[in-house]
Parts: C-alpha cells; structure tokens; sequence
C-alpha cells in the first residue's frame, strides 16, 4: 500500500488536466464578467454621447418644431447603434434662469417612460448654471440595460444621464 501511495505522490501525468478543472471555473467566470462589463460600459457611453448630442444640437438652434424632433428622435437609434433606442426614455427641456435666480420650465418634450415637465414648474440646476437672464437646454436620458450574458447584472440595471447647454443663437430657444 505504501508503494502505491508513493508513486501516486511521484506521478507527473495527469496534472495539467487537474489544474486545468480547478483553474477553467474561474477562467469562464473572469470570462463572461468581462464582457458583460465591457459592454455595459460602451452602452454607458453610447447613452452619454447621445444626451450630450441632443442638448448639444437643440442649444444650436434658433426654433425647434414638429419635424426636428421627430429627427432627433430618430437620430436616437443612430447614436444608440447596436442597442435598441425605442426603449431609451429621453426628456428635452428648455430652462429660463430669471432675474431671481429662479430656473423655470419654457417648454419640455418627452419619449417612452419620462414625463414633460409642466410649463412654468421649478428646475433644479447645477450651481455653475444658475446665470440670471439665460438659459438652457437640458436633456434627460434613462436607458434600462440588460446585460448580453447577464452573469454580471442579473436583473439589468439603469443607466442615467443629464446634459446641459447654454442656448447659443436665442435665448431662449421656442418650440413651435
């Protein structure tokens, strides 16, 4: 018996299969974590750059109506490439900055799950904003995303974002 145990404890063949079934578990784990991560990522980004596009268009303009919007709406999927956009929840809002240093709702214009903001209702804006006499265009993005393999974000998660920029040829901008 004690011969036998001996060269089982000698023996050479065999451990790169052992070593490979202790070490693929966690290979695989490492594996599907970093493409979930990775693509959650570049989701991330591709809503950033598609809030930040919006506002930074509309605050280029010297009117919006009807027929822009639905440009800009459909400029959403292009941006969104290769996610679906249908189910990005995104809130156009023009802002006005009084003399009281109150920032007050001019129009507001929503798709899918976010509400417009009333005309006339209170905006909280960042401080660095807050310039009486002006305003501003501020875009609000929420995207529910759903992980390719799901090993990261069981259940998905949310991804917000909000952009400002200053009205750059009228203040304010009107919706038509």
């Amino acid at each position: 018996m004690m011969k036998l145990l001996s060269r089982f404890g000698r023996a050479k063949s065999g451990v790169a299969a052992v070593e490979f079934a202790l070490l693929a578990p966690m290979m695989i784990v490492l594996l599907f974590g970093s493409v979930d991560l990775v693509d959650a990522f570049a989701t991330n980004r591709r809503v950033e750059v598609a809030t930040v596009s919006l506002a930074d268009v509309i605050s280029r303009d010297t009117e919006v109506d009807d027929q822009e919007m639905d440009g800009i709406w459909a400029a959403l999927g292009i941006l969104m490439f290769p996610d679906p956009s249908l189910t990005m929840d995104v809130r156009v809002t023009s802002v006005r900055i009084d003399s009281s240093s109150s920032a007050r709702v001019v129009w507001s214009e929503a798709r899918n799950g976010l509400a417009p903001l009333a005309a006339g209702a209170s905006v909280a804006l960042p401080a660095a904003m807050m310039n009486p006499g002006t305003s501003i265009i501020m875009t609000e993005a929420r995207y529910d995303y759903e992980a390719p393999i799901g090993f990261l974000f069981i259940g998905g998660t949310t991804l917000d974002h909000t952009a400002y920029r200053r009205s750059r040829l009228v203040d304010p901008i009107p919706r038509v």
